[in-house]
């Protein structure tokens, strides 16, 4: 088998966990890490016995594709030159640090005939996978992405380190254009928006509300899916599904609730979640969500298909997370100020 050569660039958290997937990998050579810092580098390298570089253009001509997690700053700068040079990407989210530079890596990206693909892992998240089969036509989408403060992406608020994982769910769905948005959200930890609250409408007539908080006590990540069909809610962090549907009385609009006696009201209560609204829950199947994506990037490289993440669809959940930052009016936590640290035009 012809390994595929690759290189991790950014040897942080992610960048980390990365570099010991593809190193597990035996379809994949990991020929280098890079990363400015020799301690950093040399952490990663030493392990997996591959080499430490300090600059990404030191790997032209030594490997295939390159993973991309360096801070969301240097992504347009490190990932243009690959592209240019005939390195084929995986950056991880979100895509750019601003409009005109995702724009820039979509075009070099199309010029050169390379394949960018952008690391929203929720979309490999075995949860996610198992409900797109059921979901129906969606008209309503809430979901909820808290987790404790970290120290970590302190280059960006919430919306981007967090709330894009949702954002890229929902245009996933394919809802339309959008429309209308409305956001509040609170800053506590001195630098960008910490919680972020987002009602997002398209032209389709679905609506998106968005929580995100990096500083809630206890880990959260979840997502309801409304549809004609089913109310199905995905835990992200347990990896379980719950699927509520319509009986065949709901579908044929022969139930009335307001026809049950009242004596009865105990006992079809217990049974309302059988025989009115069914609910069924099952534990999704295992899986690594960061193995899932690797092993889509490497099949589009190798097979010349679009990856499930594309730089465009990197492109537009940007562009919306943009748009949610633009309207939002934001708040300092812990003061009576009424005036806003940011309101859109």
């Amino acid at each position: 088998m012809n390994k595929t050569r690759v290189a991790v660039v950014g040897c942080g958290h992610l960048g980390t966990i990365h570099a010991r997937l593809l190193a597990a990998r035996g379809d994949v050579e990991l020929v280098a890490v890079v990363d400015p810092s020799p301690q950093a580098g040399g952490r990663v390298a030493e392990p997996h016995g591959c080499r430490w570089l300090a600059d990404p253009a030191d790997l032209v001509g030594l490997v295939d594709a390159a993973v991309v997690a360096a801070p969301t700053g240097l992504h347009e700068a490190v990932v243009v030159p690959l592209l240019e040079h005939g390195i084929d990407v995986l950056v991880e989210k979100p895509i750019a640090a601003t409009s005109a530079e995702a724009e820039r890596i979509v075009e070099v990206a199309r010029q050169h005939g390379r394949t960018v693909a952008v690391g929203h892992v929720e979309r490999f998240n075995p949860a996610w996978q198992t409900i797109r089969g059921v979901i129906g036509q969606p008209l309503h989408v809430e979901s909820r992405r808290l987790a404790p403060f970290t120290y970590r992406s302190l280059d960006v608020g919430v919306v981007l380190d967090l709330m894009i994982h949702d954002i890229d769910l929902v245009l996933s769905l394919q809802p339309g254009k959008l429309v209308s948005v409305q956001a509040h959200g609170l800053v506590a930890t001195g630098g960008h928006e910490d919680v972020l609250r987002a009602r997002l409408g398209f032209d389709s007539g679905f609506v998106a509300e968005l929580a995100a908080s990096r500083i809630n006590p206890v880990l959260e990540r979840s997502i309801s899916v409304w549809s004609e069909e089913s109310l199905v809610t995905v835990d992200f962090t347990s990896k379980e599904v719950q699927v509520i549907e319509a009986s065949e009385m709901v579908r044929r609009g022969l139930y009335s609730a307001a026809s049950v006696p009242p004596s009865e009201w105990p006992s079809r209560k217990e049974t309302f979640f059988q025989e009115v609204l069914p609910m069924s829950s099952q534990p999704a199947p295992e899986g690594n969500a960061l193995v899932a994506e690797h092993d889509d990037f490497l099949k589009a490289i190798r097979t010349g298909t679009s990856p499930t993440v594309s730089a465009e669809q990197g492109r537009d959940a940007l562009e919306v997370a943009f748009h949610v930052l633009e309207a939002a009016d934001i708040r300092r936590f812990g003061t009576t100020t009424t005036t806003p640290l940011t309101r859109a035009a």
